[in-house]
């Protein structure tokens, strides 16, 4: 799940080669410390998930290897952006094997196992005390298997 993944590699005219385009991931930016669904910093244009990735907002931890969520919809106000819940309450389920990442305020993602991950999304929806540090938006990236379960699951700090 990283923004090397959603880049065109085309370039206009006048463009230079030297220089990465705003898709493409530069030398001090590394593809893997971004999300796929960040918004450029200087306007409000929604990111695009790639593929079976989507946004969604957990409405409660996760149990029994399910998530009871809400799609997230990506509104902007003037130059900010941010994602919110849309739509119905649904059900996902995870798949036997889970990349979970959290992504604290540093922005440098730490891999935990999929049960660390669901007793976070609890205690950052119960603001409990050990919580940790919490996404603004409690919005989590994820990438679904052939099967249609969570096999990727990404937490979206600037959200």
């Amino acid at each position: 799940m990283n923004a090397g993944t959603a880049g065109t590699g085309a370039t206009t005219a006048g463009s230079s080669s030297a220089q990465p385009s705003a898709a493409q991931p530069s030398a001090t930016q590394p593809a893997a410390a971004q999300p796929s669904a960040v918004a450029p910093p200087s306007a409000c244009a929604p990111p695009k998930p790639v593929g079976l990735r989507r946004v969604i907002h957990p409405v409660k931890q996760p149990r029994q290897d399910t998530v009871t969520y809400q799609e997230a919809g990506y509104t902007c106000t003037a130059d900010k952006g941010k994602w919110e819940p849309t739509g119905p309450r649904k059900n996902l389920t995870f798949a036997p094997e889970v990349k979970a990442q959290l992504q604290p305020a540093s922005r440098q993602f730490r891999t935990v196992v999929v049960g660390e991950l669901w007793n976070h999304i609890g205690a950052c929806r119960d603001r409990t005390p050990d919580a940790g540090v919490c996404s603004p938006g409690l919005n989590y990236e994820i990438a679904l298997d052939s099967e249609g379960r969570i096999n990727e699951i990404q937490e979206l700090y600037a959200s």
